[in-house]
């Protein structure tokens, strides 16, 4: 293909279990080594589902902040999974509405441009009208959940609890990289043990604000 100037990319969709539970890339880390490994790795990407990660038990978000980072997340496949069951393929938002928010805003914060797939089945006993208020339902879940994140960003005391919860500190980078004079700093410095043990983040306020407003209570 490349060799007839086809710009053609592959997207793998990692599945832990079902039909084997052998499966050689189970999950999005799997396959994001394997296609570092590949002669023409820039060809192939991944396309992650909700399901499929919830089956191993994983954070379906932080699989797909993986592949953002590597510039590898080239579909995705938005439904809703119970732990520990087969593949069961819920309307989006239907079980795990927090985390389904998490992955629209992490989504719309990294500005994803690329595909949104709903690789969902409605409850097997619904005729052909339930049919199209389930393809409805998961597109009017995520609008909703984007609007939803755009608020999360403009709310002052979700800000202020960012803050608290120190969460601006986890993007700051290293300075410098690794120097013997870095490492001896480091092993010089001194701390007061009690005061850093006695320090609040505050995480339970900044989750009940999270609640309330998937709630519309804010």
């Amino acid at each position: 293909m490349l060799d007839r100037g086809y710009e053609m990319r592959f997207a793998i969709e990692p599945k832990p279990n079902e039909p084997r539970g052998d499966i050689f890339l189970p999950t999005v880390g799997h396959a994001l080594a394997f296609i570092e490994r590949l002669e023409h790795s820039q060809m192939v990407g991944v396309n992650p589902e909700v399901a499929h990660e919830t089956m191993a038990g994983l954070s379906f978000q932080h699989a797909v902040a993986q592949a953002l980072w590597a510039g590898k997340l080239f579909h995705i496949d938005l439904n809703a999974q119970r732990i520990g069951r087969y593949d069961q393929d819920f309307r989006f938002g239907a079980v795990g509405l927090k985390d389904a928010f998490f992955v629209v805003k992490l989504l719309e914060d990294a500005g994803y441009e690329g595909p949104r797939h709903f690789d969902a089945r409605p409850l097997r006993t619904e005729n052909e009208d339930g049919i199209w208020d389930f393809a409805a339902g998961c597109m009017r879940t995520y609008l909703a959940l984007a609007e939803k994140a755009r608020r999360f960003d403009a709310d002052a005391e979700i800000r202020a609890a960012l803050s608290a919860a120190k969460v601006p500190e986890l993007a700051q980078p290293t300075v410098g990289g690794y120097s013997r004079e870095a490492v001896d700093e480091l092993l010089a410095e001194q701390h007061d043990l009690a005061l850093l043990g006695a320090r609040a983040c505050s995480n339970e306020r900044l989750d009940q604000l999270v609640i309330d407003l998937l709630l519309g209570l804010r």
